[in-house]
């Protein structure tokens, strides 16, 4: 199924703007669902007054390649969802990450509003509020802008850029209020540039032009009457001051809500939800029926405590569990291995999310210094930083004769001087399912890929074709142990 196709001609119109665009913009269709937000203003008169938070769950899609690339990192989904719960806890809303992070690996999805690329509203999970991270419009947006993230109410899920997700973005609270049925402040001016050399028009691109005065808010623009009139003065604007001398029809002159989640307005350091877009929010909420659940809502003030391996310790072999103290409120950890004590990110080892305090590692190379760090976060709460990270060395290398099954193993030609692939042959006695790792010295992933050796002598290949000079370390991962092999490239 492809992306539907009333909504390309807004994005093919969006994106000859994109080179204009500082950060963020919005690809929800002009006027989503007009009708719904009609609906939700007038139950919101009657809507009971609620005390307390309300808690809705998220499925939160992470997309990549075929081949993992692209995927964002789960520090960086955790700070925009950190942010999204910042900036809702105001009007008494808060989310939570139902299940965890879902992980997707397929290409035909990644690029959300890439030529042929598959609409991911068969990938929702019912009855949650379904968030797609990934790239929306443009494969490495530059500087963050464009497209970055929309509101489809066709599926009725939101996809955000990977890039929009941090600590101080308001890019998918923006698509969450559409999401909720609101508008922009601006609407109707999406496609139009205010003009002040001209007489303000009554009406622009079909949509009535809304007053200063107030006296047509309920059917002008964004039918919300405590949000000033908006002509897209936000597209471009280096600040949060609009000083651009825009009046209404009437020659009134504008002053618009700059801190408005459904403006423009990129770089206010803070932004808000009016009370009547609030009511508005609440009504949808109370038309929706989400799956029920009972989050852990409590806040996270500790940081983890690594217990072992003892910093600077060297280990008996490469299989070694991290343990660290739990911590008051966390449900689960982000755990990350990197090979340098900075943790930078082209250095990044492993990142996985446990629900315990510790974590076994099998296939770790050897003799090699590794730093970790682990961040922990529950259901809701996911404003969390890593503690001090430690460091450990791995023992040496496991001869093939100690794994249960290898008689023997040979790599040639080693070293290898050119040639566009090597011979691994192994004698088993028994048949043996395995995992084959290529690693470089610096313990980055460069090959990877599964193969069964039948009992006797057997032989595979591996690609070595565009390997820079220099060492490796070939690991063959079986249910008995890893055996390691060295691998030296030559040019």
């Amino acid at each position: 199924m492809k992306i539907i196709n009333s909504l390309l001609l807004f994005y093919l119109f969006a994106l000859q703007l994109s080179a204009q665009i500082t950060h963020f913009e919005c690809g929800t269709p002009d006027g989503a669902d007009m009708e719904r937000l009609t609906a939700n203003l007038e139950a919101a008169q009657s809507l009971e007054t609620r005390s307390g938070i309300q808690y809705l769950p998220v499925t939160m899609t992470l997309i990549a390649n075929d081949d993992g690339s692209g995927l964002i990192s789960e520090d960086q989904a955790l700070d925009g969802f950190c942010r999204l719960n910042e900036n809702f806890e105001s009007i008494g809303v808060q989310f939570y990450l139902r299940n965890g992070f879902r992980y997707i690996y397929d290409t035909d999805y990644y690029l959300i509003l890439g030529s042929g690329s598959l609409n991911p509203s068969s990938l929702k999970v019912p009855n949650t509020i379904n968030i797609f991270v990934s790239e929306v419009f443009t494969e490495g947006a530059q500087n963050c802008s464009g497209i970055l993230g929309f509101y489809s109410p066709a599926g009725d899920y939101v996809a955000i850029d990977k890039c929009t997700m941090d600590r101080q973005s308001f890019a998918l609270s923006h698509e969450l209020g559409h999401f909720f049925s609101l508008a922009h402040t601006f609407f109707g001016w999406e496609n139009e540039n205010y003009n002040s050399s001209q007489p303000t028009p009554t009406v622009i691109d079909g949509i009535q032009v809304e007053y200063v005065d107030g006296s047509n808010c309920s059917v002008a623009a964004d039918r919300i009457c405590d949000t000033p009139p908006d002509y897209n003065f936000g597209f471009g604007v280096a600040d949060c001051n609009y000083t651009g001398g825009a009046v209404d029809p009437d020659g009134v002159a504008v002053d618009p809500d700059e801190t408005n989640f459904m403006g423009y307005f990129f770089n206010c350091p803070s932004h808000i939800f009016s009370p009547i877009q609030t009511n508005v929010i609440n009504a949808d909420i109370a038309d929706r029926t989400f799956v029920s659940g009972s989050p852990n809502t409590a806040d996270i003030n500790g940081q983890a405590n690594l217990t072992y391996p003892i910093n600077g310790e060297t280990t008996v072999n490469n299989n070694v569990t991290l343990t660290w103290d739990a911590v008051p409120g966390a449900t689960s950890y982000l755990l990350e291995i990197n090979r340098i004590a900075s943790f930078s990110p082209s250095f990044v080892v492993q990142r996985t999310i446990v629900n315990t305090n510790s974590l076994e590692l099998s296939d770790l190379l050897p003799n090699l210094n590794y730093h970790w760090r682990v961040r922990p976060f529950n259901e809701t709460y996911t404003c969390t930083n890593y503690g001090a990270g430690t460091s450990f060395k791995t023992g040496g290398l496991v001869g093939v004769t100690q794994i249960k099954g290898i008689e023997s193993l040979n790599i040639y030609p080693n070293p290898s001087s050119g040639a566009e692939q090597i011979l691994l042959e192994i004698n088993t006695s028994e048949t043996l399912k395995t995992e084959i790792k290529l690693y470089d010295t610096q313990g980055k992933l460069v090959r990877q890929f599964n193969h069964q050796f039948n009992s006797g002598t057997n032989s595979t290949s591996i690609n070595t074709q565009n390997l820079s000079q220099g060492a490796y370390i070939i690991a063959i991962q079986t249910e008995n142990g890893t055996a390691h092999q060295r691998l030296f490239v030559t040019r």
